[in-house]
């Protein structure tokens, strides 16, 4: 958040996370139209597919801005999922729309006592001048989406989704939790949808989520896809990951980015998960426990640790590996990582078909 007068007369909100962010600016406007006449409100669609359209909403924001409420008292205007505040074709690239941008932010400098802006917005572009000029004129918060490439995302995503279900009384099983994370995406729209679908479902009577209601009731995101496939691996499922590796094919996803983003990382894990398992003996049947373990360890086990960004072992990936491994034995995993490191090499440099590479690795690892 920018500097901030005590009382602002705008609001903006945006960011990659754009249900977060209309959601923060519809209680803003609800708290600024309390009370008011909706005669002197305005809540103007932001979608715009062309710089004309944009042009026009521009247009059609600024006017509303400047004429007074004909009954008096307050007015305000929501500028709402604004598409062209960034740096796309229809959006701050062109002349026409940052011309616009700019006598926005100068009706915004001046405006009629009892008269408030709200702006909500994907896509920001934070290079343009006027994006400086709105900071300094009222509020302006960025909602970003949790990071899922980077480790340790599925506690933030946790933590997130039971923030989220608190307001409703839905409380989650550790195993329902974590397959509710990794088959959502890391939209905060999408969770308050798939939470709303589970306290219709659950209805009055059951305030618990447990792991068979969210295979019922949660959509499988196209994140969730990988989840999927990793835990078909890790239960020996052959049948079901070639299925999922299969549909992922048909959609147009490239063999290379199934490999290293589902199966690559799910062999990598239980690998050092039985590596750790048989020289340090974390115990795998409590998360807690385990992590404390992992913390614990010395400086040659901590070298088998993926870490977050603030430094410390990022244990989720390896909790549910060490729960999965069972009989698995360390040559076997040792094995699967070389397997793994062929088929990789395969891929990216042979003319074999990418299908039956894929299906021979799996068969491989699930044997």
């Amino acid at each position: 958040m920018w500097g901030v007068p005590r009382e602002s007369a705008s609001y903006v909100f945006f960011g990659s996370d754009e249900g977060a962010a209309a959601s923060a600016a519809a209680e803003a406007y609800a708290r600024l139209t309390e009370g008011t006449d909706d005669w002197g409100n305005e809540v103007v669609d932001g979608a715009a597919a062309t710089v004309d359209e944009a042009v026009e909403l521009l247009g059609r924001t600024i006017s509303g801005l400047q004429t007074m409420n004909m009954f008096g008292g307050r007015k305000v205007i929501w500028l709402k999922g604004a598409t062209f505040m960034g740096d796309t074709p229809q959006g701050t690239r062109s002349e026409a729309v940052q011309q616009g941008l700019e006598e926005l932010v100068a009706v915004l400098q001046h405006l009629p006592e009892d008269t408030f802006f709200v702006l909500s917005a994907g896509e920001m572009d934070k290079r343009r001048t006027f994006f400086k000029k709105l900071g300094a004129l009222g509020e302006v918060k960025e909602f970003s989406r949790i990071d899922i490439t980077k480790p340790g995302w599925e506690a933030e995503l946790s933590a997130l989704t039971l923030r989220m279900a608190k307001p409703l009384g839905l409380q989650f099983d550790n195993a329902a939790l974590d397959l509710f994370v990794h088959r959502v995406n890391e939209s905060t729209r999408q969770i308050a949808n798939e939470l709303a679908k589970l306290d219709v479902y659950l209805g009055e009577g059951r305030r618990k989520v447990l792991a068979e209601d969210v295979e019922l009731m949660v959509a499988v995101s196209r994140n969730g896809v990988v989840f999927e496939i990793s835990r078909a691996i890790e239960s020996g499922n052959c049948r079901q990951a070639v299925r999922l590796v299969n549909e992922q094919l048909e959609h147009g996803e490239q063999a290379v980015t199934i490999m290293r983003a589902a199966i690559v990382p799910t062999v990598r894990n239980r690998f050092c998960a039985r590596l750790l398992l048989d020289t340090y003996h974390p115990d795998a049947g409590n998360y807690r426990a385990f992590e404390s373990a992992l913390n614990r360890l010395p400086a040659e086990g901590r070298k088998l640790l993926p870490l977050k960004k603030d430094g410390t072992p990022s244990c989720y990936g390896l909790f549910n590996a060490a729960r999965s491994v069972g009989k698995l034995s360390l040559k076997k995993a040792r094995r699967d990582l070389q397997l793994c490191a062929a088929a990789d090499k395969a891929l990216v440099s042979s003319g074999l078909d990418p299908r039956d590479i894929l299906h021979k690795l799996i068969v491989s690892l699930t044997a």
